[in-house]
């Protein structure tokens, strides 16, 4: 014989709210730590009018955000100017802007003898021509001997000042930057601008 209660709600709902409590908690705790940490979105290109945009959470300080808005705006202008990649050429993207991102790691921010998980942002400053240089070496030296290496412009989808690089590949790029007054490290693979290359 099966007596039943009274409750509208079966006792195995509580397990299923609990979770979607939980759920509602993480959301909330990962939207907080976004606003302390400001956090930037951008569109690529549009299908009709090629526009984009840039959204942010509150964040702690005030130049941070700036700074970060203005690197949101660079790389969205960017993409939205770059065509779409037809023939990505014999040797894929993705592999190769982890090639060039791990030797500029290796060369700037765990330079032997480091252990190969090392990130040492202990001695962060602007890039110089050196570097430069130093950032060319290193990526001919991982086999990438094409690639461009420069000091970033405004043109540029990278901070002021970073070490911006790229490889043509196909009618594709890896484009990519290695800031070295914060440590922060950034790639894509993209189509080529309008003056035929991956950087402007």
């Amino acid at each position: 014989m099966f007596v039943f209660g009274d409750s509208d709600q079966p006792e195995d709902s509580r397990p299923r709210r609990r979770g979607l409590w939980l759920a509602a908690a993480v959301v909330t705790l990962a939207a907080a730590a976004l606003a302390v940490a400001g956090a930037t979105w951008y569109a690529g290109r549009g299908e009709a009018t090629g526009g984009y945009s840039c959204a942010f959470l509150v964040g702690p300080d005030e130049a941070e955000v700036k700074a970060a808005e203005e690197l949101c705006h660079r790389k969205a202008r960017d993409r939205v100017r770059r065509a779409d990649i037809v023939n990505p050429g014999p040797i894929g993207h993705e592999g190769t802007a982890w090639l060039m991102r791990d030797a500029l790691h290796r060369a700037f921010l765990c330079p032997p003898p480091g252990p190969v998980g090392c990130d040492d942002r202990g001695a962060l400053r602007a890039a110089t021509d050196a570097d430069v240089a130093t950032a060319r070496n290193a990526l001919g030296a991982a086999g990438l001997p094409d690639s461009v290496v420069r000091l970033a412009t405004g043109e540029d989808p990278a901070p002021a000042g970073a070490l911006v690089y790229s490889l043509l590949m196909g009618d594709g790029c890896v484009v990519g930057y290695l800031d070295l007054a914060s440590g922060d490290q950034w790639y894509e693979v993209a189509g080529l601008l309008p003056n035929g290359r991956c950087l402007a």
